[in-house]
């Protein structure tokens, strides 16, 4: 009795594998997603990623697919992070500065005093009242109607960014139901801790008809009393 033994034959690839090479495209994914400081770097690196993962799919002999794997997450992550910083410097920085007093005015336009209040920084000592506040609003109500938006003058806007330690002074145009007005405004850019303030420190609208109306009141000086002085001897 013969037994014959069948060895199974292994299927021959058509294309066999060469020398391995890590793929170009992985590694600069990798460096690209690595590079935070910039949004632009990290968006490359996810793009040259994808490509990476393409060639090392369509080519058995490249290497770093599971690199640049890695490298799309990183790009992912970090993009994210950039736009929610890119997102908090807008709101936190760039809307104050553009749009000046018009928080603090919706505020108190609504009726909301201690709201309007808190945009400001300034104590209660120095002015920053409910009393104030009311009397202020009454009067802006009363000459213009009501608030509706207020926006930076262009050429009032200082020609370099002022420094964490400075504040910020400009000249704004408030349109009201009954018409526009300009106002000088100043912000409060640090707080004294160092942290980040962009509060107001006053507010001035500008009527040379009926006067200007100032938040909070500018403190009334003292007139000057002459001092009497002894008669002169003859």
């Amino acid at each position: 009795m013969t037994v014959s033994l069948e060895i199974p034959q292994l299927p021959i690839d058509a294309h066999p594998v060469g020398p391995t090479r890590v793929s170009k495209a992985a590694i600069t994914s990798l460096v690209l997603s690595l590079v935070f400081c910039c949004p632009i770097t990290t968006i490359a690196g996810f793009l040259t990623g994808l490509l990476a993962v393409i060639f090392t799919m369509r080519d058995r002999s490249l290497t770093g697919r599971w690199m640049a794997i890695v490298a799309m997450v990183i790009s992912i992550a970090a993009t994210g992070l950039q736009a929610t910083m890119i997102a908090g410097f807008y709101d936190t920085l760039w809307v104050p500065i553009m749009t000046g007093p018009a928080a603090a005015m919706r505020e108190g336009d609504a009726g909301r005093l201690e709201s309007f209040q808190s945009h400001f920084a300034v104590a209660s000592v120095d002015g920053n009242t409910i009393e104030s506040a009311r009397t202020f609003l009454e009067e802006v109500k009363t000459r213009y109607g009501a608030f509706e938006s207020a926006a930076l003058e262009s050429p009032s806007a200082p020609s370099t960014a002022p420094s964490a330690g400075q504040d910020f002074a400009a000249d704004y145009l408030m349109e009201f139901a009954n018409g526009r007005m300009r106002a000088n405004c100043a912000l409060q850019i640090a707080d004294p801790k160092g942290g980040i303030s962009m509060r107001l420190k006053s507010l001035v609208i500008r009527d040379a008809e009926h006067g200007d109306l100032c938040f909070p009141p500018m403190p009334i000086e003292a007139e000057a009393v002459p001092i009497p002085t002894a008669p002169k001897s003859e």
